[in-house]
């Protein structure tokens, strides 16, 4: 089986997160990978595997708009998730050449991404179900697999609200994709840092890790009977959590560590340095906690009802 293309779409719009330039670099380490970028800031210098289409939010909006029948609601950026399994649809003119289509954040830094996406994951049609990273089959069928309508789970319901419905995940298009019996791969790849603990762990683990980017590579430390314990990741997704803007040092770095609120230079690993990572630092402690209460209640009002028999995530 040869190796497929993939082109991941990127719309953003507004500010950019102050890492910005490493997640730039952390593309340009996965060269047989593609995205397109579209957006309304020119970008400096982006490696060749990056397409940059300078565009207007509200010249995308009605581009989006022109795909269906009814009017949408789009009136902020942070929506544009919800129209994420309709990219397929929407872009098809810049989607001819690639295998596979899908979709990423920019509040993430790249590891090898193919090295996590072992080639029989490619024999499925749809790859994984993170918002964050995810992929599709470029087919005209896969292409409309959004349009397919399933108890509360309604593409019509999702894009004519103006809440973030998560329809490019668990809430909307995995009920959808099993519903309809397409093969899916889906691993844990993905190093999820949990936005509502300010130390650095995943969503689920315990007790705080100590994560970095070593040569290309995403990296989670963590001590087990006092040895430390390496693993490594697609990504890791660090959830629009507040982060200083990265030294000369740390872009000019082979290694850096990902701390709670900032990037540092990585001189050793040692079981110290991954201890270090349950003692909580820095001003932005206070915020972080504040904004977590805020989307807790954003969330919690913009909860829908899914299909009883589908509730929950895959076993």
């Amino acid at each position: 089986m040869s190796v497929p293309s993939i082109r991941l779409i990127v719309p953003h719009f507004g500010e950019r997160p102050p890492y910005f330039p490493l997640v730039l670099d952390s593309m340009a380490h996965n060269p047989d990978v593609h995205w397109l970028l579209i957006t309304d800031q020119p970008v400096a210098d982006p490696p060749p595997n990056l397409a940059v289409d300078l565009c207007e939010f509200a010249d995308l909006a009605a581009r989006i708009q022109g795909h269906f029948d009814f009017k949408i609601s789009l009136e902020r950026p942070y929506k544009l998730c919800d129209f994420r399994p309709a990219f397929g649809e929407i872009f098809r003119a810049e989607l001819t050449d690639s295998d596979f289509w899908g979709h990423s954040d920019l509040d993430v830094i790249f590891g090898r991404i193919r090295e996590h996406l072992p080639l029989h994951a490619f024999e499925s049609d749809k790859i994984l179900f993170q918002g964050n990273f995810a992929l599709y089959r470029n087919t005209a069928e896969a292409a409309r697999w959004f349009r397919h309508e399933i108890g509360s789970v309604s593409y019509r319901r999702v894009m004519t609200s103006p809440s973030a419905m998560h329809f490019d995940e668990w809430a909307g298009i995995y009920y959808i994709v099993r519903d309809l019996g397409v093969r899916y791969w889906q691993e844990e790849k993905i190093f999820d840092v949990s936005f509502s603990m300010y130390r650095t762990r995943a969503e689920t683990a315990h007790p705080p890790r100590r994560y970095a980017w070593e040569e290309g590579e995403v990296c989670e430390y963590r001590l087990e009977g006092g040895k430390v314990v390496r693993r490594t990741a697609l990504l890791i997704h660090l959830q629009k959590r507040t982060m200083r803007t990265p030294a000369d040092g740390v872009l000019k770095a082979d290694r850096y560590w990902i701390l709670a609120n900032r990037f540092a230079v990585q001189k050793r690993v040692s079981p110290w340095t991954v201890r270090a990572a349950r003692i909580p630092t820095g001003h932005e402690i206070l915020p972080f906690y504040w904004r977590r209460i805020q989307r807790s209640i954003r969330r919690r009002a913009t909860t829908w009802s899914l299909p009883v028999l589908h509730r929950g995530s895959p076993s």
